[in-house]
């Protein structure tokens, strides 16, 4: 179990999670949802302790979290210049011993004798990717990790999240896409006003499509009545 209590969140006097309480089960992969601005990208760094709180805890199996809990792929991931593929990956031991780099290279294909600057931003995601799945940790973040991938690595990559719940994983995921998380999630819950208001299992999803976008579907209805 992760659980959150009370838990604050400030950028000078801008207030983004405001006494935060919630929990989560492990072995299950939870879907963060919100619109742009609700906190999902600082929730999911003060979870892995990039970001220290103002108030509040997180606690995974009772006790406080630790860095060393977490395996967190940022939406925008950092590479050092004049680096290759294969050296990047060289900066992190393969704790997962599972993990095999023929493999995803038979599906990703990534040049990893080239330097990483030559690199797409599609590629360059895959690479942050196979980083984070040589770490076996017990809690996995995703930010936004369908961002710049194709079709092909994108259902890759929906695999590999539900092979991470087998092994027992906690997984939390965020998507600006709505579909992904519909597919794969256990839990998907609804980050809005610094909270987590209201948590939707698989059989109430249609009621969160409700809740995201009817008053965003009546507002544009109306502004767009005689534009097209």
């Amino acid at each position: 179990m992760i659980e959150i209590k009370d838990l604050s969140v400030s950028y000078g006097n801008n207030c983004v999670l405001k006494s935060l309480t919630s929990s989560f089960n492990t072995s299950e992969i939870h879907g963060i949802v919100g619109l742009n601005g609700s906190g999902k990208t600082t929730l999911f760094n003060t979870i892995a302790k990039v970001i220290i709180p103002d108030f509040g805890q997180i606690l995974f199996k009772g006790n406080n979290i630790k860095r060393s809990d977490v395996e967190f792929l940022e939406t925008e991931n950092y590479f050092y210049s004049n680096i290759t593929g294969n050296e990047y990956l060289k900066i992190f031991s393969a704790s997962n011993k599972d993990f095999s780099l023929n493999a995803f290279q038979e599906l990703f294909k990534l040049p990893l004798d080239e330097i990483v600057e030559t690199y797409s931003n599609g590629m360059k995601k895959k690479l942050a990717l196979l980083a984070v799945l040589k770490q076996d940790k017990p809690v996995y973040i995703f930010d936004e990790p369908f961002n710049g991938l194709d079709l092909e690595t994108n259902k890759v990559l929906e695999i590999v999240i539900k092979k991470l719940k087998e092994k027992g994983k906690a997984i939390f995921i965020s998507s600006h896409i709505l579909e992904p998380l519909l597919d794969i999630c256990d839990d998907i819950h609804l980050l809005s006003g610094g909270k987590i208001p209201v948590s939707y299992d698989k059989e109430h999803y249609s009621e969160l499509k409700s809740e995201l976008f009817d008053d965003l579907v009546k507002s544009t209805n109306v502004l767009l009545q005689n534009s097209v």
